[in-house]
C-alpha cells in the first residue's frame, strides 16, 4: 500500500514539475514577445521623432525649433526626445546623419553603377552626379528643403565636423575622387579631390541661386543647365589632368 502511495506521489510530483516547466516556458515566450513589442514601439517613436524633426528643422532651423514643437507634432510625451536621443542636439545629429547617409549612399551607388559599365566616360559620371544633385529643382523630389538645411548647417554649424565630414561626406569624396582619377589617369589624387569640390560648388550654386538663373535666363531648361555643368566640368577636369 505504501509503495503504491509513493508511486502515486512521484507521479504527481512529476506532473507538477512538467506543468511548472511548461508554464515558465510560456511565460518566457510572452515576456519575449512583450520585449519585441516594446522594442518595435520604441523604434516607431524614434522614427516618428526623426521624421518630424526633419520637417521642423527644415522649416524653422535648429535654433527656432523647440523640443515641445517636435513632440507636439510627433504626438509624443515631451520627455521622449531626451529618453530616446539624449536631447535636442543629439536628435539633430541623428536626423542629420540619417539624411546624409541616405543621400551619400544613393550617390555612391550611382558612381558604382557608372564605373561598373563597359568603358565608362567622364561625361557619364558627371551627368549622373549633376542630374541627381539638381533633381530637387523640378520640385517633385522634396529634397530642396533638406539641402537648404544642409547649407544652413554649413553657414551656422551645430554639428561637430567629425559627424558630417569624417563619417559621411569623407567616404563620398574618396569614392568620387578615385572614380575621376581612374577616368583621367593623368590627374593627381589631390587634383581629383579639388575637382570634386568644384563639381559640388557648381551644383550647390545652381541649387541656391536657381531663381536668378531662371530670372535672367527665362528660357533655360533643367536639361540645358545639367548639360552645361557637365561640359564645363569635364573640360576643366581634362585641363587639370594635362597640367604638369
Amino acid at each position: 500500500m505504501r509503495k503504491k502511495q509513493k508511486k502515486t506521489c512521484h507521479i504527481q510530483i512529476s506532473v507538477l514539475y512538467f506543468s511548472l516547466k511548461q508554464s515558465f516556458k510560456e511565460f518566457d515566450i510572452v515576456a519575449s514577445n512583450n520585449d519585441i513589442s516594446n522594442v518595435d514601439a520604441g523604434r516607431q517613436v524614434q522614427d516618428r521623432l526623426l521624421d518630424v524633426a526633419e520637417e521642423l528643422f527644415c522649416e524653422k532651423g535648429f535654433d527656432n525649433t523647440s523640443v515641445r514643437d517636435i513632440t507636439a507634432r510627433a504626438k509624443c510625451n515631451v520627455a521622449a526626445v531626451n529618453y530616446h536621443f539624449g536631447g535636442k542636439e543629439k536628435l539633430y545629429i541623428a536626423m542629420f546623419r540619417r539624411y546624409m547617409n541616405k543621400l551619400i549612399s544613393a550617390q555612391i551607388e550611382n558612381i558604382h553603377k557608372v564605373m561598373s559599365a563597359d568603358r565608362p566616360t567622364l561625361e557619364q559620371l558627371l551627368e549622373t552626379l549633376v542630374t541627381s544633385g539638381l533633381r530637387s529643382l523640378t520640385g517633385s523630389s522634396g529634397e530642396k528643403p533638406l539641402l537648404m538645411m544642409m547649407v544652413r548647417e554649413i553657414l551656422n554649424p551645430h554639428l561637430k565636423n567629425a559627424v558630417v565630414v569624417d563619417e559621411i561626406i569623407g567616404k563620398f569624396l574618396r569614392v568620387l575622387s578615385d572614380a575621376i582619377v581612374r577616368l583621367c589617369p593623368g590627374l593627381k589624387p589631390d587634383a581629383g579631390l579639388l575637382c570634386v569640390y568644384s563639381i559640388d560648388g557648381l551644383i550647390l550654386h545652381a541649387l541656391l541661386f536657381s531663381n536668378y538663373y531662371y530670372k535672367y535666363c527665362p528660357n533655360l531648361k533643367l536639361d540645358d543647365l545639367i548639360g552645361h555643368i557637365v561640359r564645363f566640368t569635364a573640360a576643366g577636369i581634362r585641363a587639370a589632368a594635362e597640367e604638369k
